[in-house]
């Protein structure tokens, strides 16, 4: 589970948590249940996520530090839009998933996810 307390970090202005692979899974699925909706951003970042061994590649190749999902036109309109872009990486033998989400997404919403993974 959790080595280290992750916490809500900023990116460039952007909220972000750096986690281990499974945590990343579990906390999208949290955040999607809490907002009551997944939207296109949210299911690609899972894509990516379940794959990561061949996403980790393509980062890599193509050295792209960051890899950014697919989001429909009109979430983002509406403003639905949650995950901006995610880094993977490994340290070691560990899979990290850096989740870097989007600047409207509220911070009391990912404290709140936190407190539902440490559980």
């Amino acid at each position: 589970m959790l080595d280290k307390e992750p916490m809500i970090g900023d990116c460039f202005g952007y909220p972000c948590i750096d986690l281990d692979l499974e945590d990343a899974k579990k906390i999208l699925s949290i955040i999607a249940d809490r907002l009551g909706y997944i939207t296109s951003d949210i299911s690609d970042t899972l894509r990516i996520i379940e794959n990561f061994d061949e996403s980790y590649r393509y980062a890599v190749k193509k050295f792209k530090e960051f890899l950014v999902p697919s989001k429909n036109e009109s979430d983002l309109i509406k403003g639905r839009v949650t995950v901006d872009r995610i880094k993977l990486s490994k340290v070691g033998k560990e899979k990290r998933v850096l989740i870097v989400f989007d600047r409207r997404v509220k911070k009391e919403l990912l404290e709140e996810a936190l407190l539902i993974l440490r559980k």
